[in-house]
C-alpha cells in the first residue's frame, strides 16, 4: 500500500465515524419537536437537524482536513452554480455532504432517509458512505475496494430483464405535472417493469440498486450531494451509472439513470 492510498483509507474511516456520530446526533434531535421552515416552496423544506447535522460534519471535516474543499446542500444547496462550481474541477481532495437526504421522508417519520458524505478527489468521486441511522445501514464504497452494507460486501442484482425489475425514480416538485416526462417514463415502465417506487432519497435508491433490492433507478435535477456517495457504492457493486443520453455520470450532469448493468439498455430504450 503506498501513501496515497494509506491517507485515502484513513479518509474514508473518518468519514465513516463522522457520519456514525451525525447520525447519532439525528437519532437524539427526533426526540425533541421539529421546527420545519420552506426553503424554495412547500416540498422544499429544511430543518434544525439538517442544519446541526451538517454543522457537526463540517466541524468534524474543517478540523482533521483543513486543506480540503466541502460542498453541502444547505450552505451551497441556495445557489444555482453547484453544477458550475464542479465544472470548475477543484483540484485536491474535496467532501460533498447531504446531511440529510430524504428530509420529506424524515418530516413524516418515514424511516428512508440518510447523511450522505462522498469523498471526491480532483473532481472524480473515490468514497462514500450512506447511513440511515433508523435501520442502522451503513453503506460504503471506495473506488477499487469494494462496497459494502454493514462490513458485508455488496453486490448488484443478477436480472437479466427489465420484467424482473423492480425501478424507481424521483423528481423535483418543480417537474411534475399531468404532461411532465417523469409521468410519462412511469407509464412506459409499468406493465413491463415488475413495478416502479417512488422513495424520496436519492443516496439510499443508488444503495439499494447496489444492494440488489432495486434493479434501476433514474432521476432528472439531482445535485452533487444527492449522488456522489452511492454512485461509488453502486459503482463498486458492479452497477452502471450514465446520464439520460447513455453517457458515462459525471457529478456536473443533472440526469442520471442507475442499473445492475445487465438491464441497463432495454432500461434506456423505455425512458426515451
Amino acid at each position: 500500500m503506498n501513501e496515497q492510498q494509506a491517507y485515502e483509507n484513513a479518509i474514508m474511516q473518518d468519514a465513516i465515524s463522522y457520519v456514525k456520530e451525525a447520525g447519532a446526533l439525528i437519532m437524539e434531535l427526533m426526540k425533541m419537536p421539529l421546527h420545519i421552515q420552506e426553503k424554495k416552496n412547500q416540498a422544499d423544506l429544511v430543518t434544525e437537524v439538517d442544519v446541526q447535522s451538517e454543522q457537526l460534519l463540517r466541524s468534524r471535516i474543517n478540523h482533521a482536513y483543513p486543506d480540503h474543499w466541502i460542498l453541502s446542500e444547505e450552505t451551497d444547496g441556495g445557489r444555482e452554480d453547484s453544477h458550475h462550481t464542479l465544472k470548475q474541477s477543484p483540484t485536491g481532495y474535496g467532501w460533498i455532504i447531504d446531511p440529510v437526504d430524504g428530509t420529506i421522508n424524515f418530516i413524516h417519520n418515514i424511516a428512508h432517509f440518510a447523511i450522505s458524505v462522498g469523498i471526491v478527489k480532483d473532481g472524480i468521486p473515490i468514497g462514500g458512505v450512506v447511513y440511515n441511522p433508523v435501520t442502522n445501514e451503513l453503506y460504503s464504497g471506495q473506488k477499487q475496494g469494494g462496497a459494502f452494507l454493514n462490513g458485508r460486501r455488496l453486490q448488484v442484482g443478477h436480472e437479466q430483464d427489465i420484467s424482473q425489475a423492480l425501478l424507481a425514480t424521483g423528481f423535483r416538485a418543480s417537474d411534475w405535472k399531468p404532461n411532465s416526462v417523469v409521468v410519462e417514463q412511469i407509464g412506459r415502465m409499468t406493465g413491463k417493469a415488475r413495478s416502479v417506487r417512488i422513495m424520496g432519497a436519492a443516496s439510499l435508491d443508488l444503495c439499494l440498486v447496489a444492494s440488489g433490492r432495486l434493479t434501476g433507478f433514474w432521476h432528472d435535477g439531482l445535485y452533487p450531494w444527492d449522488v456522489a456517495a452511492g454512485m461509488v457504492i453502486l459503482q463498486e457493486a458492479g452497477g452502471l451509472l450514465t446520464d439520460a443520453a447513455g453517457k458515462t455520470f459525471v457529478l456536473s450532469d443533472d440526469s442520471l439513470v442507475a442499473s445492475n448493468a445487465a438491464v441497463h439498455e432495454e432500461l434506456m430504450s423505455l425512458l426515451k
